[in-house]
């Protein structure tokens, strides 16, 4: 994670309030020489007119950082909140992502996508629906007995166990990295 990242709600903060107090003051400006040729009765039209040739590229550079640094605010809020994970939400995303090239470094289909399950749960899940054949009466004892055999063979669940223990060890190393 980089530094901009890291700072991203401070800066994105810090340029909405400096470019929208700019905005307010050159909007305000211009509001109350408006209203002064509306007092003294000058012909408004001229006035907008030639007041837009120097403020329209103002009003339009700080309008933009008003929107961005917005956006960037928000998105800076948003993204670390907890986002619901499901498939059809990270195909959505990821449909999204070839369409809209741009989409595609938000990480949108990654962040919404369920996490993989560790071979313990597979193992787990595999072992749950043997037991739920075997009650269903969908196999026999024997055929039972085989299926799970062959599960525990394959050592699946201490596998999974030793790469889940792995998995933290490393965890824990690029904690201690950051």
């Amino acid at each position: 994670m980089g530094w901009l990242s890291k700072l991203g709600l401070g800066i994105s903060l810090m340029v909405l309030l400096v470019s929208s107090s700019l905005l307010a003051v050159v909007l305000g400006y211009v509001g109350l020489v408006v209203y002064s040729a509306m007092m003294t009765g000058t012909p408004i039209v001229g006035l907008l007119i030639d007041m837009t040739i120097p403020y329209l590229p103002v009003v339009a550079v700080l309008l933009t950082l008003v929107v961005l640094s917005g956006t960037w605010f928000s998105w800076s809020l948003v993204r670390p909140a907890s986002v619901p994970k499901h498939e059809r939400l990270a195909s959505v995303a990821s449909r999204a992502e070839r369409e809209v090239p741009l989409l595609g470094s938000l990480g949108l289909s990654d962040s919404l996508a369920p996490p993989e399950p560790t071979p313990e749960e597979r193992a787990e899940r595999t072992l749950a629906e043997l037991k739920r054949q075997y009650v269903d009466g969908e196999i026999d004892e024997r055929e039972f007995e085989r299926r799970v055999d062959r599960l525990v063979s394959n050592d699946s669940l201490e596998e999974a166990r030793a790469d889940r223990e792995r998995r933290a060890v490393l965890n824990d190393g690029e904690r201690d990295r950051t």
